[in-house]
């Protein structure tokens, strides 16, 4: 049997990562898991472009980190905190790797089409590459509803599709 022991949560202090936080510690609850939050400070670098410097910049994720926490932590959850720098898919993976992580749940940004294309997706990343289960935690806002009551009214022709309004025979 599967057994859940340490579920890695990763964070960009976003409020679609806070909703991953949630499914986590709703999952650690019932398995008595311990929760590895992490957030991981791209490092630009290689890129070109200007950086923080790296003490400065972890202390200030740690500052965040503590806030995130003190926010959206209940008080019956253990949770262990981490802050790496260098490329996110690559060091989610790694920590995953070095603390024994049994589950993955990683919020998707819902970017689609250009957007997803150019920016790449972390959540994609870790999802092709992990040895690991992942679960993706997609934000509320994007899921769009597979039946709306619209749908329902016009298949059980209680409106007028011509005009958009009344039951029929009104």
């Amino acid at each position: 049997m599967y057994t859940i022991r340490n579920i890695l949560v990763t964070t960009d202090f976003s409020e679609y990562s806070a909703t991953a936080l949630e499914y986590a510690q709703a999952l650690a609850a019932k398995t008595k898991a311990t929760i590895q939050l992490l957030h991981v400070i791209t490092d630009h670098r290689r890129g070109g472009t200007p950086q923080v410097s790296r003490p400065q910049h972890e202390t200030e994720a740690d500052a965040q980190m503590k806030k995130f926490v003190d926010e959206h932590v209940d008080e019956y959850t253990y949770v262990e905190q981490a802050v790496r720098t260098g490329n996110p898919a690559v060091e989610i993976l790694r920590y995953a790797g070095e603390h024994e992580v049994d589950l993955i749940i990683i919020a998707t940004h819902g970017r689609t089409g250009l957007a997803h294309i150019l920016l790449g997706s972390v959540a994609e990343k870790v999802v092709r590459h992990s040895t690991v289960p992942v679960m993706t935690v997609k934000p509320s806002e994007f899921l769009e509803p597979l039946i709306t009551v619209d749908d329902v009214a016009n298949e059980l022709h209680l409106t007028d599709e011509a005009s958009g309004s009344g039951a029929a025979g009104e």
